[in-house]
């Protein structure tokens, strides 16, 4: 059985044995394209570990047990296993070949990167949560194999191989062994400026030093815009870097300054065109559009890496097919950063849950980003009625599915409670865990959210107590995890300030290529729809003049009272201040009215200068009227469309004693 393959032995059809990423690195190599020199750990390999060490049986024993629905089960499992791989002792003919393979390099450091011979779609790489170590050596280079095939049996990998019926089919792992580039320059290239999407436009980015000081965002690079067609620089943009990220003899990476070296263009015109030249090769070899990583080691460029760019749509071809047969009504808006609405995107649109029978027929999810900084979240009414039905049914056939429900729910938030209620900042490894746990945890927290919503009207002759305690109980959970979100992400990528909450999942957990132009045009506005970041706010009027969505009442934006919910009494005269988002916070004033889709728990240092709260959005149970209540201040809820009509100025009153808003005259005083 053939264990290791290089790179010049591999082609982009090799995905069964060697993964995407060995794939594309092989085909990249035979394309004479400059790649730094590697192997494959081929997915025969791992088979073979685990019919050496005679592990197949205990594994198989450990996944029978395994009922995703109980999610300590899911954990237990991933613990289980990951351990017995760790604790394994390495075969001797996969040993003494993959030590054959890194002498060959002749390399001292090398990335150890994980390549699943199955990720095929968007959904499939989020469930893999497969791992990548850099600066390994041959000390530790049989422990990081290792540790690259255990993540195959991450908790959240067994959770979608159940939730999507992958259990009992084929997967395996493949995984890359590269020698590391220790680059003088490095950077990324786009061959399609992803900001403009001008397909005659390539952009290069490159900084000094070590190409992972970019990925993570954490130095301002240059900027280099080439008109393809004619090879002409047609933009040069020179940004200061006061440090760089240098390979240090002994091991790891540290940081240098460059004094006036970092005032210096990173690349002159002539490695300007020659690396424009090489990344337009790959575009070609392709046939699409790529992001391209590259480094610059002793006067040579080479490609670290080269992937689709997904940020590019044609706005017809990524409207599902199913979509345009249902209808799609706005369910609420918040100011999510891009990662929480990923967080609940994917099991929202999965058509599969561990409580349902059968798969949901109907495609439920779909958000879309207002120009305003605020997410509105939109479903599909027809699945949005399958998930209700499925759970009326499950509740009235099962005595004990409330029970099961809330175990589930505590047993699924165990991990991220603590952190979420402490608002604590999570180092970049931390965020990934908890962003994972959630998303193993939501169907279940989704099943309290219908059901405490049901409470009332169709299931009001079930006693649901325990559940809407549960969801009183949680009522944080959403708002307080975008907190974790925001906050750790200002800390990892510190020179973005607000342009970090839209940092993608795949950019923190891949360490993908920061670009600041990208951020800036997502904030101001994107579509989410298949996982896919749509920049194209044009999109969206596609979906609109295909009449998907559900109309909405028409709105006089020159009515002078509006009505609302009763949530906590009294009446307040003052000026209006629109907070659609985070980005409005800083200039609201004392005794200022807010008035905004719906508050959360990061809104309260200005609920508590302001005079009086007004929302689209919420109840009696709602953060807007929870709060109010706590400060004494007039609140009405609930009033639809008061941020369309509202504007930043308005004099207004607020008569929470009526549930009513008027707008006011100049004269009021």
């Amino acid at each position: 059985m053939e264990l290791v393959r290089e790179f010049n032995k591999l082609e982009k059809g090799d995905v069964a044995i060697a993964g995407g990423k060995g794939a594309s690195l092989g085909e990249m190599t035979k394309a004479r394209i400059p790649v730094p020199e590697g192997f494959v750990v081929l997915s025969g390999a791992f088979e073979r570990f685990i019919e050496k060490t005679k592990l197949k049986a205990e594994i198989d024993s450990i996944l029978h047990k395994v009922n995703h629905e109980e999610i300590h089960t899911v954990e237990n499992a991933s613990g289980e296993i990951k351990a017995l791989i760790s604790e394994a002792k390495m075969p001797k003919d996969i040993e003494k070949e993959i030590n054959s393979s890194f002498k060959k390099l002749g390399a001292r450091y090398v990335a150890v990167r994980s390549s699943a011979t199955s990720e095929d779609s968007s959904e499939a790489a989020w469930a893999g949560q497969l791992e990548s170590y850099l600066n390994t050596t041959k000390e530790n280079l049989m422990m990081n194999v290792k540790k690259c095939w255990a993540s195959l049996f991450s908790s959240r990998a067994i959770f979608y191989r159940f939730e999507k019926g992958l259990h009992d089919k084929y997967i395996s792992v493949a995984v890359v062994v590269q020698k590391m580039a220790n680059s003088e320059k490095s950077g990324i290239a786009f061959s399609v400026h992803p900001v403009t999407q001008d397909y005659n436009q390539l952009i290069i980015e490159a900084g000094f030093g070590l190409g992972e000081a970019i990925v993570s965002g954490q130095i301002t690079p240059d900027s280099y815009i080439i008109e393809k067609d004619k090879l002409e620089i047609i933009e040069i943009s020179v940004n200061e870097q006061a440090k760089g990220l240098f390979r240090k003899d002994s091991g790891g990476n540290d940081w240098r300054d460059l004094g006036n070296k970092g005032k210096e263009q990173v690349l002159d015109k002539k490695e300007i065109i020659e690396l424009s030249k090489l990344v337009i090769k790959i575009e070609k070899h392709y046939g699409f559009p790529v992001d391209v990583e590259w480094a610059k080691e002793k006067g040579k460029f080479c490609i670290v890496q080269s992937r689709p760019i997904t940020t590019l749509t044609n706005k017809e071809e990524n409207i599902p097919e199913n979509l345009e047969k249902q209808k799609i009504e706005k369910v609420f808006s918040r100011d999510f950063s891009l990662i929480a609405l990923q967080m609940d995107y994917l099991p929202e649109s999965s058509l599969i849950r561990p409580w349902a029978d059968g798969e949901n027929p109907y495609k439920p999810y779909l958000i879309f980003w207002r120009n305003d900084g605020t997410s509105k979240i939109y479903f599909n009414s027809n699945g949005v009625e399958w998930i209700k039905k499925q759970l009326i049914n499950q509740v009235r056939k099962n005595k004990g599915f409330l029970r099961k429900v809330e175990k589930n729910v505590r047993d699924g938030i165990k991990y991220i409670r603590p952190i979420y209620e402490q608002k604590q900042t999570l180092e970049k490894e931390e965020l990934v865990k908890f962003v994972n746990e959630f998303v193993v945890a939501y169907h279940w927290i989704e099943a309290m959210w219908w059901i405490k919503s049901m409470a009332d009207n169709e299931l009001k002759d079930v006693d649901c107590s325990n559940i809407i305690a549960l969801r009183k109980e949680t009522e944080e959970l959403s708002a307080a995890t975008d907190i974790v979100i925001r906050k750790s992400l200002a800390s990892l990528y510190k020179n973005l300030g607000n342009l970090s909450a839209m940092i993608s999942f795949d950019e923190l957990k891949e360490k993908v290529k920061i670009d600041q132009g990208v951020l800036k045009k997502r904030n101001e506005g994107f579509v989410l729809i298949n996982n896919e970041i749509v920049l194209d706010r044009g999109f969206f009027d596609v979906l609109n003049e295909k009449n998907l969505f559900l109309e909405e009442e028409n709105i006089e934006k020159n009515i002078s009272i509006l009505k609302g919910e009763i949530v906590s009494k009294g009446k307040y005269k003052g000026e209006i201040s629109r907070v659609m988002g985070h980005n409005d916070f800083e200039k609201v004033k004392k005794g200022d009215i807010i008035v905004s889709p719906m508050t959360m728990v990061d809104f309260l240092p200005i609920m508590k200068i302001a005079g009086a709260f007004i929302t689209d959005e919420g109840g009696t149970l709602c953060h807007a009227a929870i709060v109010s209540r706590e400060l004494n201040k007039p609140c009405v809820v609930g009033t639809n469309y008061a941020t369309q009509i509202l504007e930043d100025g308005d004099l207004v009153e607020v008569d929470a004693d009526n549930g009513i808003v008027r707008k006011l005259t100049n004269n009021y005083k």
